[in-house]
C-alpha cells in the first residue's frame, strides 16, 4: 500500500488573504505550517529594509522572499533575546547546494554572477552616519548578533559601532592571552558598514525553474563593518570551494579583516565565556 505524506508544498495559508488573518491565527498556523528550510531562526525584517532601498530606487531589486507580516511572540526568557515569526513568500525551486553538481559551467558562472549581484547591491544600500548606526540585527533592540565570526551564543547587543568595535578587540585579547593569536596582531578598525546577510552559501540560495537566483535565509543578518560576508564565506570555503572561488572573483575581498577573524577562533569559540577584564593584572 503505498501511503502518501502530507504535501510538502501545501501551506494552511495558500489562498488566504494574509492581510484578513489575525495574529493570533498566524501563530497558531505556526505549528502546523510545513518545514521547507530549518538551518537557523529568522529573527529580523532586513528584507524589509531590501524592499524599500528598492522602491526608492537607491538599489536594483534583490530576489529575496516577500515579507507579509513580522510578529514578535517571545521576549522574556528567550535565549537569543527575543523569538519572531515572519510571513512571507515560498520560493519554489532547489538549493544550489543540491544542484551544483547538474549544473553546466555556463549555468554555474550564472548562477555566481547572480550571487555577486545580490551581494554588491546589498552592501549598496544607503545607511546613515556612522554616529546614528546601531550595529548587529535590525529592528530588534534586544536581539543578540549572530553569525559566523560570532560565539554560538551570540554577542551584544551593541549600542554603537564603538561598542561593537570593542567587543572585537577584546575577543582579540583574550586570544592573545591564552597565546592562540601573535601578541603583534593588529587591532580592528572598522571604518565602514554595511547590511550584511553573513549567512551567504549554496544552502541558502534557491534557483528556481526560471534560473533566477534567490537569497532565503536571513537570520544571521544586519548591520555589520563591510566586509563580513566575505569573512564567512572565506571562513566556510572548504565546503563549497568552487562557488566561493567563483565568487571572489567578481565581488571585493577582503582579505586582512578575514585574516584577522580567523586570528581569534579561540576567542570566539573555547573563550567565549571568558571576559578580558577577568584576566587584566
Amino acid at each position: 500500500m503505498n501511503v502518501k505524506g502530507p504535501d510538502p508544498e501545501r501551506f494552511p495559508l495558500d489562498g488566504v488573504d494574509i492581510s484578513l488573518v489575525s495574529n493570533e491565527t498566524l501563530t497558531a498556523l505556526f505549528d502546523t505550517a510545513p518545514i521547507i528550510h530549518h538551518y537557523q531562526g529568522t529573527r529580523i525584517p532586513i528584507s524589509l529594509i531590501i524592499a524599500k532601498a528598492a522602491e526608492r530606487e537607491e538599489i536594483p531589486s534583490i530576489p529575496v522572499p516577500k515579507v507579509y507580516r513580522v510578529l514578535n511572540i517571545e521576549t522574556e526568557g528567550v535565549f537569543f533575546g527575543a523569538r519572531c515569526l515572519i510571513v512571507m513568500d515560498f520560493v519554489k525551486g532547489r538549493t544550489v547546494e543540491d544542484c551544483w553538481e547538474d549544473l553546466s559551467q555556463i549555468e554555474r558562472k550564472d548562477v555566481v554572477s547572480q550571487v555577486a549581484s545580490i551581494i554588491n547591491n546589498l552592501h549598496s544600500i544607503p545607511l546613515p552616519e556612522r554616529k546614528d548606526l546601531v550595529p548587529g540585527p535590525v529592528g530588534c533592540q534586544d536581539c543578540v548578533g549572530c553569525g559566523r565570526f560570532l560565539p554560538d551564543a551570540g554577542a551584544g547587543p551593541f549600542g554603537s559601532t564603538e561598542e561593537l568595535q570593542a567587543w572585537y578587540n577584546r575577543r582579540l585579547e583574550i586570544t592573545q592571552h591564552f597565546h592562540q593569536a601573535p601578541p603583534d596582531a593588529l587591532p580592528f578598525v572598522f571604518n565602514k558598514y554595511a547590511v550584511t546577510n553573513y549567512d551567504v552559501a549554496p544552502r541558502n540560495l534557491i534557483l528556481d525553474s526560471e534560473g533566477k537566483v534567490w537569497l532565503i535565509d536571513w537570520g544571521d543578518a544586519g548591520i555589520y563593518p563591510e566586509g563580513f560576508d566575505f569573512a564567512a564565506l572565506n571562513g566556510r570555503k572548504d565546503q563549497a570551494e568552487e562557488f566561493t572561488e567563483m565568487l571572489f572573483k567578481m565581488i571585493p575581498r577582503y582579505e586582512d579583516l578575514s585574516y584577522q577573524m580567523l586570528l581569534i577562533a579561540y576567542g570566539l569559540t573555547t573563550a567565549q565565556w571568558i571576559d578580558s577584564r577577568w584576566i587584566k593584572e
